[in-house]
């Protein structure tokens, strides 16, 4: 699950002198006596800072090309009370105290649910379950119309979906992009013909002005077991959020699944529809076509890395081979 993927921009390490600087204003007579870059999260940097009273909280540094920092404050603003997310407790997006903008984000106990999958198999129901649960609560949150946030979560940029708007973010990608240098020509003609002939169902996809996550895997959900009981305990990196179609975190959570024997699908969407989730028909394959689109985007790029392009072009030839299993899927789970 994104194992060894190549960051697409450089880790952003600042030395503790600069941090405890930065930080005053926020800490004011606390201050930090110790830093640690975190892993996760392959476009900021996030470092766990400990102060001198043995508070814990995360410094959250945008890239100089990110604009999604008003967008995020605002979104974890939105949904504290609705969903776990971290709470923001600082802000500067002036890029004057250390080069970047960045916030302050209370600590979030836990472990990421990539591991949690991983280590305790058992408990894949529950986790199943909780997510589900959790996804349809953020898909309740609904704006006025579909496409990409401003600083105050207004929308600045109109996009609705269909099979013309599907076809040309794919052929930016395959013919026009970076995607042919590193899936090779013949498998590019292989995915835009898939992507042609299939195209067609993104004409019904439904409404779509639902807060989407965009990056909603199991590496940006944490939990907590105790008791024996597992919770989600934050849902974590909103930058990619916007106002969409909720298949596409349907879409990027199952990304990884062998859909044909995966627990985890089955309580997971029955979760997901039991708490108000809606699925329109052919829902699955719908959510896989959305998902291609990001995961041609993500090799639109001069410089993909190895590890990354070789992960992706699985993902993608999987997708073409178990397209046809995804009907028998859809029609249980609807």
């Amino acid at each position: 699950m994104k194992a060894g993927w190549e960051r697409s921009n450089e880790l952003i390490t600042p030395n503790i002198e600069i941090v405890r600087n930065i930080l005053k204003p926020f800490l004011k007579e606390k201050f930090v006596i110790q830093i640690q870059p975190l892993s996760g999260g392959l476009n900021n940097s996030n470092i766990k800072i400990t102060t001198n009273t043995n508070e814990r909280f995360v410094l959250r540094i945008y890239s100089k090309n990110s604009t999604s920092i008003g967008a995020e404050r605002g979104l974890l603003n939105l949904l504290k009370g609705k969903v776990p997310v971290p709470q923001v407790l600082y802000i500067d997006s002036s890029s004057s105290v250390l080069n970047y903008p960045f916030l302050i984000l209370s600590w979030v106990d836990g472990t990421q649910l990539s591991v949690m999958m991983n280590d305790n198999k058992r408990k894949i129901s529950s986790i199943g379950n909780l997510v589900g649960k959790s996804l349809s609560q953020i898909h309740k949150i609904r704006f006025p119309e579909s496409g990409f946030f401003d600083d105050s979560l207004k929308i600045n940029e109109y996009v609705e979906l269909n099979a013309t708007v599907f076809l040309m973010y794919i052929e930016e990608s395959l013919v026009q992009g970076y995607s042919d240098k590193h899936l090779g020509t013949e498998l590019c003609n292989e995915v835009l013909k898939f992507s042609q002939k299939n195209s067609h169902l993104i004409n019904q996809l439904g409404e779509q002005n639902f807060l989407v996550h965009s990056d909603f895997n199991p590496l940006n959900i944490f939990v907590e077991e105790r008791d024996s009981n597992i919770n989600i305990s934050g849902i974590l990196d909103w930058e990619y959020a916007f106002s969409g179609s909720p298949l596409i975190d349907i879409g990027n959570f199952l990304r990884y699944e062998n859909v044909n024997s995966s627990k985890l699908l089955y309580e997971f969407i029955i979760s997901y529809q039991d708490n108000g989730g809606y699925l329109p028909d052919k829902w699955l394959q719908k959510a896989r076509l959305l998902d291609l689109i990001s995961l041609c985007g993500l090799l639109d790029m001069k410089e993909c890395g190895e590890v990354k392009a070789k992960d992706i072009k699985r993902l993608i030839l999987n997708t073409m081979e178990e397209w046809d299993s995804y009907e028998t899927i859809q029609k249980v789970l609807h």
